[in-house]
């Protein structure tokens, strides 16, 4: 009943419900040094939170609904769980293991950016717009 009204509160897209012992794929780790997880599988729908190279993200097996198993884009998505944030991450930007992050490279260095909240959000946001692969230009 609530992922029902949860449905029809995001406008017809995608919903899954956690079932944390059946549902549960593993974790995996983001790739790129800043990204979102976002509310919908779409790049432009609203961002839940942000997070850094490394991060460990909870995937889930994607149980969905309406119009979603057809749309063009919805197998590029992963069904996440980061903190209290059930959402949406691109699988291409995760991966099964830890990579070596500049953060953890260098952190000395990387402190004296001194980041902030909307910083690292417009970060995330700029690796959400990259077209990862390869150019079909000749």
């Amino acid at each position: 009943m609530a992922a029902l009204i949860l449905e029809i509160f995001l406008g017809g897209k995608a919903v899954f419900a956690v079932n944390e012992k059946s549902d549960y794929i593993g974790i995996m780790f983001y790739q790129k040094f800043f990204g979102n997880v976002h509310q919908n599988y779409s790049r432009y729908s609203a961002t839940l939170t942000t997070v850094s190279c490394g991060h460990p993200i909870k995937v889930y097996k994607q149980k969905v609904s309406g119009d979603a198993k057809t749309a063009d884009n919805f197998s590029d998505w992963q069904s996440a769980k980061v903190g209290p944030y059930d959402g949406y991450v691109l699988g291409a930007l995760v991966g099964t293991v830890r990579p070596d992050c500049f953060q953890d490279q260098f952190p000395k260095f990387f402190e004296q950016f001194d980041l902030d909240l909307a910083e690292l959000f417009y970060w995330g946001r700029l690796y959400d717009q990259y077209i990862i692969g390869r150019s079909m230009v000749k």
